[in-house]
Formats: structure tokens, C-alpha cells, sequence
């Protein structure tokens, strides 16, 4: 699981759950895959998929400053995957990525993915010497239908000369980490988005000549949280989080509206890492406690309704990893995410009624 113990000092906001009337139809997509973690459709409807795997080596700290979770590993064994419309058998689209592994058993790789009209981009966050890599940073990079990839914006140069406010405050704190911990990736409205989650930055990374600027710093705007997760509806972004270890790690889902207006829209939810809208614009939150890890079934599925209520959508998930809202209306999520055995986990659909 992947480390993110930051703590959000407002109080929780109360919400009603209520159970729903009956169980959706799921089916599975994708089998026998690596910590997946972020989900793409292309315009032709291909799936693909972003896999960490596990980085091989010794551990060591290569006389960098590394998180607690740490000495890692590392490694070039992170991918990404394709599935072809209609199908469930995956082949190798793009391999050689920045992974590596922390003492812990934490994977980082390839976080997430995004097109932008037929141009696949990927956020990998496997690198870093923060990570034991130091031949290797993170990354927003281009991916050519050949598997091959341009940098388009180096993520570790940028953060290391702009911590945030919460990297100037709690330098060298528990969560901290020098390289980030990269995790979602989306477009929106022309600008492609970037998060990082212990630090709370929100950045624009500008294409093609790779410009990085910063768009809210999170932790000054909501506070000492853990922003992993991106999506967009009508115009607003939505930033969903996970919670830490001193606050049973509540989480919540902030919105930054198009009018510049900053507001927390639903909260008492746990360990959220990935949010979606459907069709009608209803908001759903992915729930995926750290205990979840090698696939115990804590996960969750909730929709958030217009009246503060929450409906349980599914339970008993295994180690979810993040959350799309498929061309065909459905909403797509990997499985035994973190901490599940090699080629364990998977992907399922979710159907949504209109």
C-alpha cells in the first residue's frame, strides 16, 4: 500500500449510509496482473492499464534521504498493459519504467494515465533518489503507439526546488519525501493536472515544452491531508483523500471550482484513492483502507448523493487502486492493487444504471 499518512485537522463531516437496493452487475475485464494502479481508454476503446511490479535488488539508501518506509529497491520492471476493446486478454504495450520497492513492501512504478486526444501520457513514480534510484526521476512521459516514450516533464527536478508549504514546515517528517509520491493524472479543459499526495501540490504540466507550475497548493487550501485522486464534472475538479494513520485515515473529497471557489463537498469517508462521476453527474468514492493490503476484502465502493447521504455500491473489494468512468458508461477499477502476489490482481466493471 502505498504510503500516505497525512492527517486533515477540520472535523469530519457526518454522513448517513444507506445500502443499495441491489447488488449492481460487476464482470472482470482483466486478469492476472501486477499492482495495477491507473486506468485509460483510448479513443478506439482499448483499455490500458498502469502495472508497478516489484523492483529488483539490494536495499539500500544510496546516501539519500528516504521516507520510513524505506531503504528501497530499484528497478526498470514497471509497464503498462493493453486490453483490446471487447476483450480480456492483456499484452505488453510499453515496459522498462522506473519501479522500485520500498522495506515495507510498497511498489512504485507507473501511477496513472491520461490521453490527450490520441496521445497516451503516463505519470511514473517509481524513480528518484528518494526511491534508491537516482539514475531515475519521476516523470510525466509521452508513450508512442511503438512502446517507446519523450519525457515531457521531469516531476522530481520541480519538487525538489518547490516542496510546498508542507514540505517547508514538516521537512524531513515521517511522510515526507523529497522526490513526491505522484499518483493521479488527468485533462482537464486543455491543462494536464499532476497530483502529488504528501505534499499536497496540485501542479499544470505544460506541453511540449514541459513547463511545471503550480496550480493550488492543497495543504494551504484544505489542510493537512493526503490528495491522491482527480476527477472533473461540469467544469469543477474534484480532489478526493486518503486519510493518515492518526486520524483512522478519514478521508474526504474537496472541490476547486471553475469560479476559484475552494470547498469540501462530502467527508467521513476512509482511505478513498479513487473518485468518479457517472453519466448523471453523481459522484462515487473508492475506499481502500491500508489494512486492505494483499487483497483482505476492507474495500469499498460509496456513491455520494445530493443529500449528503451515502449509498453502499459494493463491498468487500480487494486492495483497490484507483477509479474511471469507462466510453461505455460503466465504471472500471483495478484490484489487488497493493501487497497481493505477482499476477494476482485484476480489473472490474462496474455497470451503472442510467
Amino acid at each position: 500500500m502505498p504510503r500516505f499518512p497525512l492527517f486533515f485537522a477540520a472535523a469530519a463531516v457526518a454522513w448517513s449510509v444507506t445500502s443499495a437496493t441491489a447488488q449492481p452487475a460487476t464482470s472482470t475485464v482483466a486478469t492476472g496482473l501486477n499492482d495495477p494502479r491507473g486506468l485509460a481508454f483510448a479513443p478506439d476503446g482499448d483499455l490500458y492499464i498502469a502495472e508497478a511490479l516489484t523492483a529488483p535488488g539490494i536495499l539500500t539508501t544510496h546516501d539519500c534521504y528516504q521516507s520510513v518506509i524505506g531503504p528501497f529497491t530499484a528497478g526498470f520492471t514497471s509497464r503498462i498493459v493493453r486490453v483490446a476493446k471487447g476483450g480480456t486478454a492483456t499484452v505488453v504495450h510499453a515496459e522498462g519504467f522506473a519501479s522500485s520497492t520500498a522495506a515495507v513492501g510498497d511498489n512504485f512504478g507507473v501511477s496513472d494515465l491520461e490521453f490527450v486526444g490520441t496521445h497516451l501520457l503516463a505519470l511514473s513514480g517509481g524513480g528518484g533518489c528518494s526511491k534508491g534510484h537516482p539514475e531515475a526521476v519521476n516523470e510525466v512521459l509521452a508513450v508512442n503507439d511503438d512502446g517507446s516514450r519523450t519525457r515531457q516533464a521531469d516531476l522530481s527536478a520541480w519538487i525538489l526546488a518547490n516542496p510546498g508549504q508542507k514540505g517547508l514546515e514538516q521537512f524531513e517528517s515521517p511522510d515526507y519525501e523529497p522526490d513526491g509520491t505522484w499518483y493521479s493524472l488527468t485533462f482537464d479543459h486543455g491543462r494536464l493536472l499532476a497530483l502529488e499526495p504528501n505534499h499536497g501540490l496540485l501542479v499544470e504540466v505544460r506541453r511540449p515544452n514541459g513547463t511545471v507550475t503550480l496550480v493550488k497548493d492543497l495543504y494551504l487550501a484544505f489542510g493537512d491531508n493526503t490528495y491522491t485522486s482527480l476527477a472533473v464534472d461540469r467544469g469543477d475538479l474534484y480532489i478526493g483523500t486518503y486519510g493518515r494513520f492518526d486520524n483512522a485515515f478519514s478521508g474526504g473529497v474537496y472541490r476547486l471550482a471553475k469560479s476559484g471557489a475552494a470547498t469540501q463537498v462530502a467527508g467521513g469517508l476512509t482511505s478513498v484513492l479513487g473518485i468518479a462521476f457517472d453519466r448523471q453527474h453523481r459522484l462515487y468514492a473508492l475506499q481502500a483502507p491500508i489494512f486492505d493490503g494483499g487483497g483482505a476484502g476492507l474495500g469499498s465502493l460509496v456513491r455520494i448523493n445530493a443529500d449528503g447521504s451515502r449509498t453502499a455500491i459494493l463491498e468487500d473489494l480487494a486492495s483497490p487502486g484507483s477509479l474511471t468512468l469507462g466510453p461505455d458508461g460503466a465504471l472500471y477499477f483495478p484490484q489487488c492493487s497493493f501487497h497481493c502476489a505477482p499476477g494476482s490482481g485484476w480489473v472490474t466493471r462496474l455497470r451503472i444504471d442510467d
